[in-house]
C-alpha cells in the first residue's frame, strides 16, 4: 500500500507539470510507478492486448504492460535461464545459460516451438522473425516463429558486432567486424547488403519501419562514418563524424530516410543524402546504454551523462529541443514511442508521457 500511495502522489505531481511545446502540441507526464510497485498494478488478459505491450525486465522477472498500464503477464526466470522478448512483448524465448535447447512462447504461455540450439536468440518486434547467433559470432541462422528455416537461411561474416530490428515491424539488420552488413525483410530474405571502407567495422545499424531505409555507423579507432542506405535502389551516401565511438550509441532512421544519431555531445539529424541538417548540442554522454525512438513528429532520446545522471530529451524534427529533464536518482533510462505515448523505464521506475496533438 505504501508503494501505491507513493506512486499516486508522484503521478499527480508529474501530471501537473504540463509542457506546451508548440501551439499544436503538448507533452504531458501522466503515469509513474516504482519497480517495487509493479505487482499491485491492475491485471489484464494477455490475449486481449498482446501486440501492444511494453517489456520491463526486473531482476529475474520480466513484466509486460499494456498502454493502460495493466500487467499482461509476468514471466519469471530460474537462475540458470535467460529470456529474450520480442519488441512488443507478444513472444519470448527461454534458453539456458549452459543449454542446448531453446523454447519460444506466446505471451499467454502457449509454446510455439522447442528446438536444439546453443545459439543466442534474437526476436523481431512482433516475434515473426528469429535470428540465432552462433558462439563465435561468425554466422546467423534465420527462422520463423514456427521454427522453420526461412529467407536466406543463414548469413555469415567475421565477428557479428550489431543486430537490430525495425520499430513496429519485423525487418532486421546485422553487421560484422569485417565491414559487411545485411538488411532482411520480414521473411528473412536479404533485401540489401554492402560493405564500408576497408579496415572499418560496423559499430551500429538501424532500419526504418517499412524496411526501405537503413542507417549504418562504422569506423575504426581513429575516425567514424555515418551512412544512409536507400535499400530498394541499392544506393548510399555518407558523412564523416568528428570523433570515433568505442561503444554502441543510439541511432534511428525514418521511412523517408531521415536519420538521427547520438554523437558524444550532440544529436545529429541527417537527411536521406546523409547531409547534416541539424547538430543539436546536448550534455556529453557516458559510454553505455542509450535509446532513440521516433513518433508523433518527435524523437525521444535517453542516455546517461558523463556526470552520472540519466537524461531525457524530446526533440523536434526541426532540431528544436522541446523538453528536457534530468533524473539524478536513475543510473540509466530508456524510452520508446508508440502512437502518441512515450513509455520510459529507468533503473528503479517506469513512467510515461502523453503527446497531445
Amino acid at each position: 500500500m505504501r508503494y501505491l500511495i507513493a506512486g499516486l502522489i508522484a503521478g499527480f505531481a508529474a501530471g501537473i507539470l504540463m509542457f506546451r511545446s508548440t501551439s499544436g502540441m503538448e507533452i504531458v507526464p501522466f503515469f509513474y510507478s516504482s519497480l517495487d510497485a509493479l505487482d499491485i498494478l491492475p491485471q489484464a488478459d494477455p490475449r486481449s492486448d498482446s501486440r501492444h505491450g511494453f517489456v520491463v525486465p526486473v531482476e529475474g522477472s520480466t513484466w509486460v504492460i499494456n498502454r493502460k498500464f495493466h500487467v499482461l503477464n509476468r514471466i519469471d526466470s530460474a537462475a540458470d535461464t535467460l529470456t529474450e522478448f520480442s519488441g512488443n512483448g507478444s513472444f519470448y524465448i527461454k534458453y539456458g545459460k549452459v543449454s542446448s535447447e531453446i523454447e519460444l512462447f506466446g505471451l499467454g504461455g502457449e509454446r510455439y516451438l522447442r528446438m536444439k540450439s546453443m545459439e543466442k536468440p534474437f526476436l523481431s518486434y512482433n516475434g515473426e522473425l528469429m535470428l540465432l547467433l552462433n558462439g563465435d559470432h561468425s554466422a546467423i541462422r534465420i527462422f520463423d516463429k514456427s521454427g522453420n528455416r526461412t529467407g536466406a537461411g543463414i548469413v555469415s561474416g567475421r565477428l557479428c558486432t550489431a543486430i537490430s530490428f525495425s520499430e513496429g515491424s519485423d525487418f532486421a539488420a546485422c553487421g560484422f567486424a569485417d565491414g559487411t552488413y545485411c538488411f532482411f525483410d520480414y521473411k528473412g530474405n536479404i533485401i540489401n547488403r554492402g560493405a564500408v571502407r576497408p579496415g572499418d567495422v560496423i559499430k551500429g545499424i538501424a532500419l526504418s519501419g517499412a524496411g526501405n531505409w537503413g542507417l549504418v555507423h562504422s569506423g575504426n579507432q581513429d575516425a567514424d562514418m555515418l551512412r544512409t542506405v536507400d535499400i530498394a535502389d541499392n544506393d548510399f551516401d555518407e558523412t564523416e563524424l568528428k570523433r570515433a565511438h568505442y561503444v554502441k550509441t543510439a541511432m534511428h532512421i525514418s521511412d523517408s530516410g531521415e536519420g538521427a544519431f547520438l554523437d558524444h555531445d550532440a544529436v545529429l539529424i541527417v537527411d536521406n543524402d546523409c547531409d547534416i541538417d541539424y547538430r543539436i548540442s546536448v550534455p556529453a554522454k557516458r559510454p553505455g546504454y542509450s535509446t532513440l525512438s521516433a513518433g508523433s513528429g518527435i524523437y525521444s532520446l535517453c542516455y546517461t551523462k558523463n556526470s552520472g545522471e540519466a537524461q531525457v530529451f524530446f526533440l523536434g524534427r526541426n532540431g528544436r529541443i522541446m523538453y528536457a529533464r534530468e533524473f539524478p536518482g536513475l543510473s540509466f533510462i530508456g524510452a520508446a514511442i508508440s502512437d502518441n505515448l512515450v513509455f520510459a523505464r529507468g533503473s528503479d521506475s517506469i513512467f510515461a508521457y502523453h503527446i497531445r496533438l
